[in-house]
């Protein structure tokens, strides 16, 4: 079971995760919501991930921590797309899957750069209520 944790909360694997989802919301930026300024804040989260994927472990996931704390202000637009109360984007496929993905990124990418602290998925000797 640990071993699951610790492949799901891999930094490396979260910061692919979000990678992905921030490439998907390019072409969203594009051809449902035609705005630039979502576009570039989609290409500065993507960019992150991408700088939290090529750095060591530490660092990696502190810098996600921005990007996690983030998606919390996310969280009542999916809420609203759950109970139908959101405007559709047009594609069904998307309305159905998308709040399930955020439902599933937002809490793995806040635990992921919180491992650190709270050692959610580390090993005793590891996380920093079992190192002090």
């Amino acid at each position: 079971m640990n071993s699951m944790i610790n492949t799901i909360l891999d930094h490396k694997n979260v910061a692919l995760a979000n990678i992905g989802w921030a490439i998907l919301h390019i072409w969203i930026a594009l051809e449902i919501e035609e705005s630039m300024e979502f576009l570039v804040v989609v290409l500065v989260i993507g960019g992150i991930f991408a700088f939290a994927w090529r750095s060591e472990e530490g660092i990696g996931r502190r810098v996600m921590l921005l990007p996690s704390v983030l998606y919390l202000l996310v969280l009542p637009a999916v809420a609203q797309s759950l109970t139908g109360e959101m405007e559709s984007s047009g594609y069904e496929w998307l309305d159905i899957i998308g709040p399930i993905i955020w439902f599933v990124i937002i809490p793995v990418t806040l635990l992921a750069s919180t491992q650190e602290w709270t050692g959610i998925g580390t090993t005793s000797e590891e996380g920093f209520w079992h190192g002090a």
